[in-house]
């Protein structure tokens, strides 16, 4: 079960009261986001990427969660580039 409150987020994102789920009502947003406006309901397996967690996620048993869209996919808070080195990843010698 989804529990869906009917406040605005900080983000501006409020529950539309739609699913945004494919025509058999389970697809990832990941494959139909375009299809999918800011506030609806979907499933996804990447919600730190998709979801806007003011609101209740549900996780289920096929690796998947429901929630509230964003709208947009989140960007990395680590960009590749910027992220642990492989010599940051090396252990310190004594000395």
């Amino acid at each position: 079960m989804l529990a869906i409150s009917s406040f605005t987020s900080p983000k501006g994102v409020r529950p539309t009261g739609n699913a945004c789920l494919g025509q058999n009502n389970d697809s990832l947003v990941e494959y139909i986001g375009n299809h999918c406006q800011a506030g609806d309901t979907i499933a996804t397996k990447h919600p730190a990427y998709f979801c806007d967690f003011n609101y209740a996620v549900a996780f289920n048993t096929f690796n998947s969660a429901m929630c509230i869209y964003t709208g947009k996919q989140a960007g990395e808070r680590v960009p590749a580039t910027t992220s642990a080195s492989s010599k940051d990843q090396t252990p310190k010698t004594g000395g």
